[in-house]
């Protein structure tokens, strides 16, 4: 005798079910997430090579990379890079850095352009130029590396005492254009990479 269509219905979701409650509960490990929420808020005005414009937590940094040649960047030659652009940022962080002596500027390359899928430390550059990247430098000239997490870090600076003190930071960094080990073709290469300032 055939069980009627409703109960053979039934029987399968709740086997369905049941296969996905055992999915579910399967784990191989734990990701631990620890931080902090922090008053600390600082204000970044230009220094020389950039421009700062929006309003506070939503700043756009401006920097021109100027027109570059091919032969200033190696050919297609791995590696080589252009002159850079420095981009000097002065922090003004008013009395809410207390107890903070580090502020870093964190990229997240993946809100943005995205990272050079030839070099990964680079960002990738949009328009219509190939084989070129974008390289963020610190203030010794090392590239960061934008697809490991790498923060370019400055020590904050405090002047006066108590309810007077005032806390501040600069910035000092610069930005290329990078080959990438792909044919160089000439045309725009632009990009953008959000950041945000964390505090320690």
């Amino acid at each position: 005798m055939t069980p009627p269509m409703k109960a053979i219905q039934y029987l399968m979701l709740t086997s369905a079910a049941c296969l996905l409650a055992n999915t579910a509960m399967a784990a191989d490990g734990t990701i631990k997430f620890t931080g902090e929420i922090t008053a600390a808020s600082c204000v970044a005005s230009a220094g020389a090579g950039s421009s700062v414009g929006g309003s506070q937590g939503q700043q756009i940094v401006d920097v021109n990379l100027g027109k570059v040649s091919v032969d200033a960047l190696g050919g297609s030659a791995e590696g080589g890079l252009a002159a850079g652009t420095s981009i000097n940022l002065n922090l003004d962080c008013g009395n809410t850095a207390t107890n903070l002596t580090t502020v870093k500027f964190g990229f997240d390359p993946m809100s943005g352009s995205g990272v050079d899928p030839r070099n990964n430390n680079l960002l990738k550059t949009t328009g219509s130029a190939k084989g070129v990247g974008i390289g963020m430098y610190d203030q010794n000239s090392k590239l960061i590396n934008l697809s490991a997490n790498e923060a370019y870090s400055a020590p904050l600076t405090v002047s006066g005492e108590g309810a007077e003190a005032k806390y501040s930071a600069a910035l000092n960094m610069r930005a290329s254009y990078v080959a990438n080990g792909e044919e160089i073709v000439p045309g725009t290469a632009e990009g953008t990479l959000p950041f945000t300032l964390t505090y320690e």
